[in-house]
């Protein structure tokens, strides 16, 4: 199958928006609502403790009011508790504890409005947006951002049940980080990462792991995105991306090196280079059997002109990395990886191909790497039909109609792949488990999608597991035998009923059986649109599931951090 390449240039303010929404959650297009079959759950982690739910940390009193301070209990004096830290973005675990970064409304930060969005309230959220505080009393700070708030970093001890928030007094991290949202171990330290606040760098920030000491911060400006984390035969990798290329980092230091106060941040080195950003990051074991590492990418649109543009390879994918040698990866293997699977492989319209994908979650088991997609409805699909000239383009909606007709289009739900003997395009095995036969292309007639082969068969059911909501394959984590998939679900914003919102978890019990709900609700919380984090413990006891819930007015609202075990029917979390 082969595809034109289109070239788009666009707006600034287009550029702006699309930076912001390939970082986080969108609120979802107003596509046609299809109601969806709540799936039987048929659960083995029926122990469901919520270990812990972020306080609200500020009074809300209207759009465009000062935030009332709060009182000492908590409470507010006048206005409604508003719970600002909605998202654990990224997680890792050292000597017992769980350490954690957070982003801040993640809800408010992505908008379908491609400038900038009206002010919003309703019962459960609120996006203030250029009325909020900071934005009206800080002059230059952007509109846009004016919900960001700054991330916190906490541990959590899995014996005590204490969390500690580090209070980490970096203006790195109180005044330019967008948030954390990876994080790795290694030789006693803990480091966290996210992308700055202005797209200009990588932010770093170690601790050491037995102490907790925080050991400085430091900003990798030859980055603007960073994202997953793995230590893999004892070497951490860390997922980044630039302006023109991903690349894989590895930290090259002896244990024990690091001091507070020293420049650290060049120990981080470039082990690998593909053409689009680094998202997530695994261990793969190849038919030779020889362990690599595996990638999930995210497409490079941000152009050093502020246009927008996509290249041949510049999309979204899975790559896998050379062999790794005794010691781990090293610059001699910089250009030896190899990309196994692109969205260009599946996708019939042009344009969501190359602008509606982006590499969500991946895993090895049970012989197979496991992979789903991530689908940003709002940005920049829709916009680039509307304005391309190519007999694939939509073109510009001349009424309501067409502009729904192109909406329908262009939306996509999660699809979800598994592939083996990768390292060999002659013997290479992929299937398609969760995803479609057939998909809408533009544009056999003007102003037209048309149901289109993919040329693929799903293995095992339509994309998002049935459920259209499910835009999301974001967390994978495998435990006992079994693979674990946590879902984003948008169908709260679709207009579903309330059976069907809420965050999914589904199971592979094998390759050879289909996948079978854990939980379709969110974990106890229907406000949990997201499961952010799987992470297995080390020493095999269970399951932390990380949460996303943006809805900071509402009751219970904010993350929340659950350990799942396998248990009693009764103990289901919910609240």
């Amino acid at each position: 199958m082969t595809r034109r390449v289109p070239f788009f240039c666009h707006s600034a303010a287009v550029f702006t928006a699309y930076c912001a929404s390939a970082l986080l959650a969108f609120v979802p297009l107003q596509v046609f609502a299809a109601a969806v079959d709540v799936p039987v759950s048929q659960p083995i982690l029926t122990d469901n403790q919520l270990l812990w739910q972020v306080a609200p940390d500020e009074c809300f009193n209207g759009i465009g009011v000062d935030y009332p301070a709060m009182n000492p209990d908590g409470t507010c004096p006048v206005g409604k508790p508003k719970a600002n830290q909605s998202y654990v973005w990224g997680l890792t675990e050292a000597n017992g504890k769980l350490w954690f970064g957070t982003l801040a409304n993640g809800r408010c930060l992505v908008s379908g409005n491609r400038n900038l969005p009206d002010p919003q309230v309703n019962a459960n959220v609120v996006c203030e947006y250029g009325m909020a505080e900071q934005a009206r009393s800080t002059p230059g700070f952007p509109p846009f951002f004016g919900d960001w708030r700054p991330p916190h970093i906490y541990t959590f001890d899995l014996a005590t049940g204490q969390l500690v928030d580090q209070q980490v007094n970096s203006p790195l991290l109180l005044k330019n980080t967008l948030g954390l949202r990876g994080a790795g171990t290694i030789d006693n330290y803990v480091f966290l990462v996210g992308p700055s606040l202005n797209s200009a760098g990588a932010n770093f920030f170690a601790f050491r792991a037995d102490t907790g000491q925080f050991l400085g911060s430091c900003a990798r400006t030859d980055y603007n995105y960073a994202r997953g984390a793995a230590t893999v035969d004892g070497v951490l990798y860390i997922g980044v991306g630039g302006a023109t290329y991903g690349s894989i980092l590895r930290w090259n230091s002896t244990p024990g090196a690091l001091h507070a106060g020293q420049a650290w941040c060049n120990r981080f080195t470039e082990v690998g280079r593909v053409t689009a950003d680094v998202a997530n990051i695994t261990s793969y074991t190849g038919a030779d059997g020889q362990d690599r590492l595996a990638i999930s990418t995210v497409p490079i649109q941000r152009g050093s002109n502020g246009t927008t543009q996509a290249a041949p390879t510049n999309v979204a994918g899975v790559w896998i990395s050379p062999p790794i040698p005794p010691g781990g990866l090293t610059s001699n293997d910089i250009d030896n990886w190899q990309q196994v699977w692109s969205p260009l492989d599946y996708d019939p319209d042009t344009i969501t191909a190359y602008y509606g994908y982006s590499g969500g979650a991946l895993s090895y088991y049970d012989g197979w790497l496991y992979w789903g997609t991530i689908h940003l409805q709002n940005a920049p699909t829709l916009s680039i039909h509307e304005t391309c000239t190519y007999s694939y383009c939509f073109g510009e909606p001349a009424n309501n109609q067409e502009l729904q007709a192109l909406k329908n289009g262009v939306y996509r739900s999660t699809s979800v792949w598994r592939g083996r003997n990768l390292e060999d395009p002659q013997t290479r095995e992929i299937q398609l488990l969760y995803g479609e036969s057939e998909l809408p292309a533009c544009c056999s007639a003007p102003k037209t999608f048309t149901m289109t082969p993919t040329g693929w068969t799903p293995l095992y059911g339509p994309s998002g597991f049935g459920n259209r909501g499910n835009e999301y394959t974001w967390q994978m984590a495998v435990y006992d035998g079994h693979l674990f998939i946590g879902t984003f679900d948008a169908s709260r914003s679709q207009g579903q009923s309330a059976a069907e919102v809420g965050a999914d978890l589904w199971r592979f019990d094998s390759s050879d059986s289909p996948a079978v709900n854990e939980n379709y609700s969110g974990l106890g919380d229907t406000n949990n649109y997201g499961i952010r984090i799987l992470h297995t413990l080390n020493d095999g006891s269970g399951v932390i599931a990380g949460m996303a819930n943006p809805y900071n007015l509402a009751p219970g609202s904010g993350w929340e951090l659950r350990l799942l075990k396998e248990g009693s029917p009764q103990s289901n979390g919910e609240k």
